[in-house]
């Protein structure tokens, strides 16, 4: 596992488009699908992130070793309140065209989105003893 796999979103990191001008490469990132199929997607800012009707979303957190997958479904509101919820970065679009993506689509038609668990506090003892081992 690299630094940068998720553990509940199915994409890992490939890195930022190369070879652009004027610093264009940043605003594209790859993404490698569950079967190692590389997927360029746009980078918005997490509370910038534009609607598209046929876009598969994810919410990414940055870290020194790369972006992390946190949240994946569709593009719009669903993905800006994720990234809000998540903690997250930025969202990175892929807009579906005629290849289908279908690893990708499938995250999208699974009905269910894949995110990260919130945070919540550790349930109280309702025993207060101490036990000897």
């Amino acid at each position: 596992m690299n630094a940068t796999d998720s553990l509940l979103v199915p994409l890992v990191d490939a890195g930022n488009l190369n070879g652009l001008k004027h610093g264009l490469g940043s605003r594209y990132r790859f993404w490698r699908d569950e079967s190692g199929v590389r997927h360029v997607f746009s980078v918005y800012p997490a509370d910038a992130a534009p609607d598209y009707p046929d876009a598969l979303a994810v919410v990414t957190r940055r870290t020194p070793a790369g972006a992390i997958a946190m949240w994946a479904g569709p593009a719009g509101e669903a993905a800006r309140n994720a990234a809000l919820r998540t903690h997250g970065d930025e969202i990175h679009i892929h807009v579906f065209g005629e290849e289908g993506a279908p690893t990708l689509r499938r995250l999208m038609d699974r009905g269910t989105v894949l995110s990260a668990p919130r945070a919540t506090g550790l349930p109280r003892c309702r025993n207060d003893r101490r036990h000897a081992a």
